[in-house]
């Protein structure tokens, strides 16, 4: 239509039906995913409350008493090795019956979300939130946070096999899994929602707002208002405004937090590397870490568990800073050993504990000072900062987190004001290290996200889906005569030698044949130093690779027999057709 006065073609009846049966299935696809938000809410949230009410009844049953942030030895009591030991044990005999699974973690869930078919192994996610709470309940110095976000994942893969959605939709049941699982476990819709897209999705695609949000808003009123069992783990405070003073010291303690939290990822990621090289059988790992639990526990009995109550104690200014240290220290080792031993929930836990024992510190070095400075710091205040800098830099979600601390301290003025602390820590660990704990994690698994969902694309693809077969090959002993006939004939410019064994043998270009006399053999004017590609390569490294190549095209070699060839053309045509579908994938609004 060139104009918007020309008369407007009557709608057949045949076209009638078609925009019907468009609409039609439009609706679907929208209850659809309603449906499937709503459900994966409720169910998510009644795992919720369940795993953490077993928790809770687990370390209730064998746990000593001891005071908030006590440190030193008090005795020695067996139950510290043995309730730990034995639940290792037992959780060694569950990773048996798994192998060659292992449980799924939070860094398989974001990789799976940029997996062409984006899915979780379902045994692996829901044994992962079983053994965390074996473990959690045995003293596990982590949480149920990453385990819950993982078991959202798991039920979403649960749910595309169920009603056979497309991966597309897949991905979205994914991002509702998880946004579920943040809103039910911190009692906190909003940072669910963004945590699902700024964590696990990394992208901020409209079509997916729907199913991420219902999910999160769904698991929030369920455990509040049908169950009435809001989990919280903060107590709401009230605090000053922030003064200029303030402000300083909380970009102080981002400092601080943003190099704390380098130090933690590289400890975490070192000791990995050690214990996995000492090959130290499967079953025996958990055992060893509930051991060292029991032994780290007579001295500081805090570290056990999530440390929820320490936390609390932390916001009131009940523990000393020269004990909150100790208790640091400790928190940092055991939760080391537990993630890297399979006695383990989640990162987040542990995060929280160690920004908290920071902001506890650095407010009581301040209070010391307050004769000398006159600024008495809000302790409270910093707690909740060190605490949200901590999580923020190691999950590598800042919007997350700044809604995260506003849902659990309920309070505005201390939100607006920790956002510099969050802010320069992520901005000091990010450039010292990675963008989250995660990452290496992903990396050892051959997987880089940094680049974006393209870069993955191209990883996932081997050269041989794009070799092409248009290449002459010659006999090593052929003349330079017989190999410019034969090129010419085939319309190319390059020839690939092969010995008597069938073996790749070197490439001979024309440009080098020409000026040579007519009996001269061609095996000795091969080019000296060729591209060469290896089936086992994938795109995003022969991209790499053929940056600065000239010719007509690079051999792919399989135990040095020549398979194919790989076209400039094809490999950056294949290149701009991943681009076009990834920005498509982020920025298209239309369900297909």
């Amino acid at each position: 239509m060139n104009s918007p006065f020309e008369p407007v073609t009557p709608m057949t009846k045949q076209g009638l039906a078609s925009s019907l049966a468009q609409m039609m299935a439009r609706l679907r696809h929208g209850l659809g995913i309603t449906a499937t938000g709503l459900v994966l809410g409720v169910v998510v949230a009644y795992a919720a409350l369940a795993s953490f009410g077993a928790v809770e009844v687990l370390l209730s049953l064998w746990q000593p008493d001891h005071e908030p942030g006590q440190i030193g030895w008090h005795g020695f009591k067996p139950i510290l090795f043995l309730v730990p030991t034995l639940s290792g044990l037992a959780i060694g005999g569950l990773l048996i019956w798994l192998t060659p699974r292992r449980p799924v973690e939070l860094a398989d869930v974001i990789h799976a979300a940029h997996e062409p078919d984006p899915v979780v192994s379902r045994t692996g996610g829901y044994v992962s939130l079983l053994k965390s709470v074996m473990a959690i309940g045995a003293g596990s110095t982590t949480g149920l946070y990453g385990p819950l976000v993982v078991l959202g994942a798991s039920l979403a893969a649960s749910t595309k096999r169920l009603l056979n959605l497309s991966p597309q939709y897949a991905e979205m049941a994914l991002g509702a899994g998880v946004a579920a699982a943040i809103s039910a476990a911190f009692s906190a819709p909003l940072a669910g929602i963004i945590f699902a897209h700024e964590v696990v999705l990394r992208h901020y695609n409209l079509r997916f707002f729907a199913p991420v949000s219902l999910a999160s808003a769904t698991a929030y009123v369920f455990s509040g208002e049908v169950l009435n069992q809001h989990i919280s783990i903060l107590p709401i405070f009230e605090t000053r405004m922030a003064g200029p003073m303030d402000i300083l010291m909380l970009m102080l303690l981002g400092v601080v937090a943003g190099l704390a939290a380098v130090g933690v990822m590289r400890f975490v990621a070192r000791l990995r590397l050690r214990l996995v090289s000492a090959a130290l059988p499967i079953w025996l790992q958990p055992a060893l870490a509930g051991l060292s639990m029991g032994i780290l526990a007579h001295f500081a009995p805090s570290i056990l568990g999530p440390g929820l109550d320490t936390i609390s104690a932390m916001m009131q200014g009940e523990i000393a800073p020269t004990a909150l240290l100790v208790l640091l220290v400790f928190k940092v080792v055991a939760a080391g050993i537990c993630l890297t031993l399979f006695f383990h929930g989640g990162i987040v836990a542990p995060a929280l504990f160690i920004g908290a024992g920071l902001g506890g510190v650095m407010a009581g070095l301040l209070s010391l000072l307050a004769p000398m400075t006159g600024y008495a710091p809000d302790t409270a205040l910093f707690v909740l900062a060190g605490m949200s800098a901590m999580a923020s830099s190691m999950l590598g979600a800042p919007l997350a987190v700044i809604l995260l601390s506003f849902e659990l301290s309920q309070n505005y003025a201390a939100t607006t004001a920790i956002v510099v602390t969050i802010v320069i820590s992520n901005l000091l660990s990010s450039r010292l290290s990675t963008r989250s704990v995660f990452e290496p994690q992903l990396l050892a698994k051959g997987v880089d996200l940094s680049l974006g969902r393209e870069s993955l694309a191209l990883q996932q693809t081997p050269v041989t889906e794009l070799m092409s077969a248009d290449y002459l090959t010659l006999p090593a002993s052929v003349s330079v005569n017989q190999a410019t006939e034969k090129m010419a004939e085939a319309h190319c410019s390059e020839a690939h030698l092969l010995d008597g064994e069938g073996q790749w043998a070197g490439k001979i270009c024309l440009y080098d044949l020409v000026r040579q006399p007519a009996d001269a053999m061609c095996l000795p004017l091969q080019e000296r130093t060729p591209l060469i590609l290896q089936a086992h390569d994938n795109a995003l490294y022969a991209q790499t690779a053929m940056r600065d190549f000239l010719g007509e095209g690079v051999p792919v070699l399989k135990s040095g027999v020549l398979v194919g060839i790989i076209h400039e053309a094809d490999l950056f045509a294949h290149a701009r057709m991943v681009t076009r579908s990834a920005w498509q994938h982020d920025h298209d609004d239309a369900v297909h």
